[in-house]
C-alpha cells in the first residue's frame, strides 16, 4: 500500500514539477487544496494569499513534498494534539506544529514547508494555526472527494449498508 500511495504521490508531484526537481510553493498549494471540499473559487483565495505572503518562490522538492503528505495520511493522532491546543483555546505556532507532527508521526517536516502551510491556512493572519484552519480542510482531502460527493449524492448510507453487508459475508 505504501509504493501504491508513493506511487501516486509521484505522479501529482510529476505533474506539476514537469521534469523539474522542485515545484513552487503555489503548486504545492494546489495539490494540498485538490480534493478537499473548498470551492474553486476559495482554492484561488488560498492560492493568492500564499503568494502575496511568500512572493519569492525556494520550491518544494519532492522528499519534502512526500513526507508532508505521509504526515496528513497520519492525521488523525496530530488531531487529538491540536484539540488539546484548541481546548486550552491556544492557537498552534510553526514550533509547535513541528514538534506534534514529529512527536506525532516521527517524521521531521522540513521548516520551509511547514512555514509555506501556515501561509496557506493561517486565514486570519496571526502566524498560528487553529483546529478549523487546517485540520478540517486536510481531512476532507484524505477522502480524495469521495465521501463528499456520495453525501452529496444520497449515495453514502447505500454505500455504507453496501460495506456492512460485504463485511458480514467475510
Amino acid at each position: 500500500m505504501e509504493n501504491l500511495q508513493r506511487e501516486v504521490l509521484e505522479l501529482e508531484f510529476g505533474h506539476y514539477a514537469k521534469g523539474m526537481n522542485t515545484i513552487s510553493e503555489a503548486e504545492f498549494a494546489k495539490v494540498l487544496l485538490h480534493y478537499t471540499q473548498l470551492s474553486t473559487s476559495e482554492c484561488d483565495e488560498y492560492i493568492v494569499r500564499l503568494q502575496q505572503r511568500i512572493p519569492e518562490e525556494k520550491g518544494i522538492n519532492f522528499p519534502d513534498f512526500y513526507d508532508f503528505f505521509q504526515f496528513v495520511n497520519s492525521l488523525d493522532d496530530f488531531t487529538i494534539a491540536m484539540r488539546l491546543y484548541t481546548f486550552a483555546d491556544q492557537p498552534v505556532s510553526q514550533e509547535e506544529f513541528k514538534r506534534a507532527a514529529t512527536v506525532c508521526t516521527g517524521l521531521n517536516l522540513n521548516p520551509h514547508v511547514i512555514n509555506v502551510v501556515f501561509q496557506i491556512f493561517d486565514i486570519d493572519g496571526d502566524g498560528e494555526l487553529s483546529h478549523k484552519e487546517f485540520v478540517s480542510i486536510m481531512k476532507s482531502r484524505l477522502h480524495r472527494g469521495v465521501k463528499s460527493h456520495l453525501m452529496h449524492s444520497g449515495r453514502w448510507e447505500n454505500f455504507k449498508a453496501c460495506l456492512k453487508d460485504q463485511m458480514k459475508t467475510r
